[in-house]
Order: C-alpha cells, then structure tokens, then sequence
C-alpha cells in the first residue's frame, strides 16, 4: 500500500491524500499478507506475501491500478501535471518522447529501477497512436502499477549465473527503504544509488543511519512489534457491553474502541521511544513511562494523559513493571482474565520456549471463574491432573497466575471480584499471584508478582535471545535456518544481550554480507 501512495504522491502531491480517501473502497479489496507461525509455535507469526496468487486477488489489483490511473487521469490538467507541457501544446510530433519521458522519470521511480530504453518503448506502445491521450496514458499507468516489479520487490542481482550475487545499487536501495521504512526508495536513497555511493561502506552506512533516525522508522517497527507480540489477538472491548457480568465488571465508564487501539500504542511507542532514546532491549522490557492520550488506558495506569511531546509520563505504581504489565497483554475483552493465554505468551513470544500442542480433546474456550471460584481455581482444575498437566503445571500456568495481580482490563487489583449470571457480586477473594517459576534448566524460583518475573525474565538474558530471533525472521520474512543463518542470529544475540542500543540490533541485520546478496538455490 505504501506503494501505492507513494506512486500516487510522485504524480499528484497535492491530491494524493484526497484521492487516497476516495479509492478506499477498493484498497479494501487488494490482499493482504498472510501470517504463518514458525513450526510448532501454535500461534503467532509474521507476514508472508502469499505466492499462490488467486484470480480474485489480480481483480483487485488490476482494478486498483485500474482506478488509480483514472483517477491521475480524469482531467487534462491532472494529465498535464503528469506529463508538462508537451501534453497540451499545439504540436503532436513531441507526443510520444513527451509520454516516454514521463515513463523514464515516473515509470522508473515506481518500478523502482532506471527504465531501459527497449522497456520505455514497450509501455509507451501501449498508447498506440495517441501518446498523450487521457485514455492512452491511463492504460499505461495501469500496466505500471500491475507490473511485477511494482507489486513484488523482485532481485536478480548483478552476476548472471552465480549461486550468489551482489545486489545492483538500485535493488539495494529498495531493499533498505522497504526493510526499514517500508516504502519505495526516497529521493535521498535513489540520488545514492544512482551515483554509485550507495555500494560504498560509507555511504551504505550514511543511508542507514539516514533511515534509522526518520521518523519513517516507526512504520516497520510498529509491524514488528505488533506481529511479535500478538497486539491484534486482544479482542473487542465492546463487544460485550450490554453483558450484565461485564457491564458489573468494568464499571460506570466503559472503554471505547479507541481505548483498544490506544493499548495497541502504548507498546509501539514504547519501542519507538526505547529505540530513538538510545535505549537497549532490556530498557524495552522494563518501561515503565506510560504513552497514551486516550483517558480510559490512562486512568488505568494511574497517569495524566501524554500529548505525545516531552517525556511520556511513569506509572507509579512499581508493580507495573514493563511490558508484561502493560494492558495490551493483559486485556482480554471480557470480564476473566487468561492466565493461560498469558503464561503461553510469556513462553513463546517473550522467551521463545515452545509449548506442546494442546490433547485433541482440549477446549478452546478459556477457563472462566463462577461465583465461588477465582480464576485461578478454575484454571487449576481444568489443567493440572492428566495429560494437561505436564505442560500447564510447570510451563504455562506460573507465569500466567504471577500476571493474576492485574484484571482483564488491566487494572492492578488486589482481590478478584465473583459475580452470579446477572453480574451482582458474590464474592471478593484475595487473588494468589504466588507461583514456582522456572525459566530455563535449574534456574527456578517462587515469585509473586510482575515486577519479580519481569526482572527474571531480564537476568535469564532469554528475552534479548527472543527479541533478536523473532526480528530475524520478521526482517528476513521466514524461519531461521541453523546452518545457513547461525552466523547472522549469534551477532543479533550478541548485540540483544550486550545492553547494547535496540537499534543497533536492527542495524545488524543490514550490516551482514547477505542482506546485500541474492542467494539463488
């Protein structure tokens, strides 16, 4: 999609944003990426562009470049923008060079690549005897924009023939900018590689660095952090708003869409804000600073809303120790909380344990509490004899009941208020968050609450292993393979665990020989 809009900014700058709006029924028709988990994660994942193409799927790109290139075209002064003068003037005889340099200077920013003369002939031709017509150029730009080259980041590289070659600096520009900014080179980048510099060490570096400190960053970032950790998985909190146990539950104001989106980015920013402060992957672990506008989250964390400048302000509380305790992880859209979603979360997201599938025979609908039985009772029922308990006992369950000192929408609590059907309450239990934790082989201890797990999670060093193998195979979009990739993750690792700035190990990912090769099998 940014593609797209930046196909449609480089032609119309200052329509660009209107005809965006206009086209978005249509936008919601192009494919989007699937998510595939590694194998044995049983949820997760991150973004694959699906190469088994269905035809439902080519309609909606055809009929996007289609309506994009209508839309650029649909008056002689939006083709006279595109074109210059040469389109309107009184001569034909300057009509064909008139659209072929559109295609060379347009066409080549778009596709990504300077245009050859023999392809600049081959989309001219398609205007046939009418170069500058608005029909003409229309047809043109939709074969642009349903080009392989602009629908896919297509690298042959420079070595005909060779198992492995160097990327050209054209491809590793794009490379760069889709890799960290998620977009088509800028003029910046594409003055790089046009002039060579961009296959020097110092000017690849001075680029780099370029991307790293634009704001543009914060694109590819969010992605990742929310692919990561799951961020849409947390459900609507509305959907059960007319529920008497929720409606008991939440209380006189009821979150709003907003307040979800809001939880979302709490966690984003404090990446963001970890990465552009200079600040490592244990700094991203143990933020405690709050930043959100939206006055429900705020009220949740115990904080004045953040207006977005200055420094975001800390939770006070001490319990909230990071982000295990931020309400994006903790929210669960009803009025239970899910120790079990979050114990697995913990182990698969955060310390990148596997967890064993669940019996065929398992339920798919999380443990609820009645009103005489915690959450925790309830859990502890249903999955601690039989084959449920190898896996719920000492892997899952702990971390999950540690995170029971904090409600289902995030709230710290104390007790756990019961309520009957009809949401009157019936009871107020304390609420155990006692737990025997272990991490890895004998390092095991009994914990009682998020900011002892979260300082344990920090001392295993696990989590800078974690964060480093899931931007991997976020960055390289596929699974790690030890042979071929051991090399690349141990300098992620390294830098992850060093205490080390976050962006830095992002940076090592463009700093390896390979992410400026192409491998052919």
């Amino acid at each position: 999609m940014n593609s797209l809009r930046f196909a449609m900014a480089r032609a119309l700058p200052d329509e660009a944003d209107a005809l965006w709006t206009k086209l978005t029924p249509i936008l919601a028709r192009y494919p989007t990426d699937q998510r595939t988990p590694a194998p044995g994660d049983l949820k997760g994942g991150f973004s694959r562009l699906d190469q088994s193409i269905q035809q439902t799927q080519v309609d909606a790109m055809y009929d996007l470049g289609k309506a994009v290139a209508q839309e650029l075209t649909s008056t002689d002064a939006r083709r006279n923008a595109l074109l210059g003068s040469c389109a309107s003037d009184s001569q034909t005889a300057n009509d064909r060079a008139c659209l072929e340099t559109f295609i060379r200077g347009w066409g080549s920013r778009v596709l990504r690549y300077p245009l050859p003369a023999a392809e600049v002939t081959a989309f001219a031709d398609i205007a046939g005897a009418t170069p500058v017509d608005r029909a003409a150029v229309a047809d043109v730009i939709t074969t642009l924009l349903n080009s392989p080259w602009f629908l896919y980041r297509v690298e042959h590289g420079t070595t005909a023939g060779q198992p492995v070659s160097p990327l050209s600096a054209f491809e590793l520009a794009s490379k760069l900018s889709y890799q960290f900014w998620q977009a088509p080179p800028d003029d910046a980048l594409w003055a790089a590689a046009t002039d060579g510099s961009l296959l020097t060490e110092s000017g690849f570096n001075a680029q780099l660095d370029r991307l790293m400190k634009s704001p543009q960053l914060r694109s590819s970032l969010d992605e990742f952090v929310s692919e990561w950790l799951r961020l849409e998985e947390l459900p609507s909190l509305v959907a059960l708003r007319n529920d008497p146990v929720y409606q008991a539950f939440v209380g006189a104001q009821m979150p709003t869409d907003a307040s979800r989106t809001a939880m979302f980015e709490d966690v984003q920013l404090s990446a963001w804000n970890t990465v552009v402060s200079g600040g490592s992957v244990s700094d991203f672990l143990l933020d405690r600073r709050s930043y959100t506008a939206d006055p429900f989250l705020a009220a949740i964390y115990g904080v004045p809303v953040w207006n977005g400048s200055g420094p975001a302000p800390v939770i006070p509380s001490q319990n909230r120790s990071g982000l295990l305790t931020r309400a994006a992880l903790l929210a669960t859209g009803t009025a239970s909380t899910r120790p079990i979603h979050k114990g697995y979360l913990v182990r698969n997201a955060l310390l990148c344990q596997q967890v064993g599938a669940p019996p065929p025979n398992a339920s798919d609908r999380p443990p609820a509490p009645t009103a005489s039985m915690t959450t925790r009772q309830v859990v502890t029922q249903l999955t601690s004899g039989g084959s449920c308990g190898g896996c719920h006992n000492n892997t899952i369950n702990p971390p999950g009941f540690v995170l029971e000192g904090f409600d289902a929408l995030g709230r710290e609590r104390g007790v756990e208020r019961l309520y009957d059907p009809q949401g009157h309450e019936t009871a107020t239990p304390p609420v155990d968050t006692l737990a025997d934790v272990w991490l890895y082989d004998s390092e095991q201890r009994v914990i009682s609450n998020a900011a002892e797990l979260s300082r344990m999670i920090d001392d295993s060093q696990l989590f800078g292993s974690c964060v480093a193998q899931h931007y991997f195979r976020y960055a390289h979009a596929r699974v790690e393979s030890t042979s071929r990739d051991g090399c690349l993750l141990s300098e992620m690792e390294a830098v992850a665990r060093s205490g080390a700035p976050m962006a830095d190990l992002l940076k090592t990912v463009a700093h390896h020989p390979e992410f400026k090769q192409r491998s052919f099998p």
